[in-house]
């Protein structure tokens, strides 16, 4: 008899979950998933199991799964390896939804370990249960506030789903977000992905109405997958933008992403092209993909996927080096020959300043900061720009220069808002001040506009825009509507 299994919705919303190798000593992936899902606000019933106490955290224990009187929908294991088996017994036995597994010693040990655990996979699937890992650190649902993580980070909320087959990277990309003020309405640790995989977790975070971009990363995918994967959440209306890290880029990385999660991991070089115009976003460094998710979060699309872009620099140097790092990312940076676009600018800087792009103003916000937002708004009016990139030293002035300097640079923040909102077109900043507590840089924050330190991954994350409005135009001229409007 075929068993329709359950559905990710089913498993990521549970009204009970129950925690298999809970345990009293605080260094114990056990006692911390139990610690956070007690502590984290989760409304349902946890029932915590371990056969040699009688309570942890000062609640009751229970010796066997079976012995709780509920339902229980989520059960995670954080058992040693060798009663795993007996735990999957369980929860098959007890009906569960859904199985976190987090103990490793499975597929990435080789041959033997992967037999065993299809084995489980196999037989959970005959239930409809589903598996999450094994070798995995858990999961976090912000919104049933489930937190199953065996171990301790912040997680600040945003609008970033995550799904990783690695817990370390997914941790290194939340501290990212501590720092940069926005996070995560997901953490789905995948690791070997035995049952559960990037795509399904794709389509579930597709229907999550707090979730606006994914990101992922992936040791084992193939291209057409992700290419099905879009297409079918264009076919239902709630297609989201994607950012995934790939592993494989050289052979070390095959081999060892083997050894990690003993997946097919296939050779990958940094010029494959197989996810061109999949509505994908591949990053080749793993510091660039919560910076382009951040920017795919909170920035429109380039027009129609245009990659023309206005350069704005307070220092030639920034303006030079922004305008390299453009190119390399695979934008184009025009000379602005437009008469209009000229006059207006050189109205606004001094003689000594270049004006066609990359624009370098020549002290012209030394002056007066608000700059920043007249010179951004004559690019944006200019039908040959897509976007602009501000570089240098936004942040700084009243630091630099004079308190009043300050007001301005903070007043010139809320018109880049509103200049964003009113032209449709994205407004990335670089500045050398990213990393300081700066009230000009919480505006930015505030009106939606991402700031970087560094001007490569600035202007990756605005080629990423530029994909991604490609994809969104190509796709809007097959389905005769304007997806662009729903992803903004």
């Amino acid at each position: 008899m075929s068993i329709t299994p359950y559905s990710l919705e089913e498993v990521l919303q549970p009204r009970s979950v129950a925690i298999l190798g809970a345990s009293r000593a605080p260094q114990k992936w056990g006692h911390v998933a139990a610690k956070q899902l007690i502590n984290g606000g989760f409304a349902g019933e946890v029932y915590l199991i371990n056969p040699s106490v009688s309570e942890i955290l000062e609640r009751p224990t229970y010796a066997n799964l079976l012995d709780v009187p509920g339902q229980v929908d989520l059960a995670v294991i954080a058992t040693a390896f060798p009663h795993v088996q007996r735990g999957v017994d369980d929860c098959i036995a007890k009906g569960v939804k859904g199985i976190v597994i987090i103990t490793a010693g499975f597929s990435e040990t080789g041959p033997e370990g992967h037999v065993l655990e299809q084995q489980l996979v196999e037989r959970c699937r005959e239930h409809g249960i589903r598996i999450i890992g094994s070798n995995c650190m858990g999961l976090y649902v912000g919104r049933s506030k489930l937190n199953a993580l065996g171990m301790v980070f912040p997680l600040p909320r945003g609008p970033i789903g995550l799904v990783s087959q690695s817990g370390n990277l997914g941790m290194y990309w939340y501290a990212q977000a501590e720092l940069d003020g926005l996070g995560f309405t997901t953490f789905l640790s995948v690791g070997n992905s035995a049952d559960v995989n990037f795509p399904e977790c794709m389509q579930y975070l597709a229907t999550d109405p707090e979730t606006r971009v994914i990101a992922g990363y992936v040791e084992a995918i193939q291209d057409e997958t992700l290419h099905q994967v879009t297409r079918s959440m264009v076919a239902q209306g709630n297609y989201k933008p994607t950012v995934i890290l790939l592993s494989g880029a050289t052979n070390v990385g095959v081999r060892a992403a083997q050894a990690h999660t003993g997946s097919a991991a296939r050779l990958r070089p940094d010029d494959d092209q197989g996810l061109q115009g999949s509505g994908v976003v591949r990053v080749l460094r793993s510091d660039e993909l919560f910076p382009v998710a951040q920017a795919l979060a909170l920035q429109p699309p380039t027009p129609a996927g245009g990659r023309r872009i206005a350069v704005m620099g307070d220092g030639g140097g920034s303006s030079v080096a922004t305008g390299d790092a453009a190119i390399r990312a695979g934008l184009e940076v025009p000379i602005l020959d437009k008469e209009e676009t000229q006059r207006e600018l050189r109205k606004l800087m001094p003689s000594r300043a270049t004006s066609t792009n990359p624009i370098d103003v020549a002290g012209a916000t030394d002056e007066d900061p608000i700059s920043f937002a007249t010179i951004t708004e004559i690019c944006l009016q200019d039908p040959a720009v897509d976007g602009v990139i501000i570089t240098g030293l936004f942040g700084g002035y009243r630091m630099l220069l004079a308190e009043e300097l300050g007001e301005r640079e903070e007043e010139a923040a809320r018109e880049l808002g509103r200049m964003v909102q009113q032209y449709k077109k994205p407004v990335l900043v670089q500045t050398i001040y990213a990393r300081h507590n700066i009230k000009a840089l919480d505006i930015l924050r505030e009106q939606g506009i991402p700031y970087y330190e560094s001007v490569e991954i600035t202007c990756r994350a605005m080629a990423a825009l530029a994909e991604i409005g490609q994809f969104l135009n190509a796709t809007s001229n097959e389905q005769d509507t304007d997806l662009a409007e729903s992803v903004r």
